[in-house]
């Protein structure tokens, strides 16, 4: 029943992660903003989604396996979100599209 309601916590807030996003993401001036929202989004989710499919895999009993692939997930995540952003971050600001006046700092600008 304790492990039951773990795995429904950790899916829940990953699941409000989303929301929670989704809602903000409507709400952003620029589309770096709205892709910063998206990759914390992304990784805490997903990070929660995976945990909660590990507990759900403890049910029936701990095996190795089992976590070296909730590891190898977790730590995927991580790579796979920083590189995304980075990623869709610069190739939205390339694109030149309007920053947001409450942007105080622009980092990328210096560079060039």
């Amino acid at each position: 029943m304790l492990t039951d309601l773990l795995i429904g916590v950790l899916a829940l807030f990953g699941s409000l992660c989303f929301l929670v996003a989704a809602v903000t993401m409507s709400r952003a001036g620029d589309a770096l903003t709205r892709i910063n929202i998206l990759s914390v989004a992304t990784g805490l989710g997903m990070m929660l989604f995976i945990l909660s499919a590990y507990v759900h895999e403890l049910k029936s009993g701990f095996g190795w396996v089992d976590l070296a692939k909730a590891l190898v997930a977790l730590g995927a995540t991580v790579v796979v979100t920083t590189v995304a952003s980075i990623t869709l971050a610069r190739a939205a600001y390339r694109a030149d599209g309007k920053l947001d006046p409450l942007t105080a700092y622009d980092d990328i600008a210096e560079e060039y």
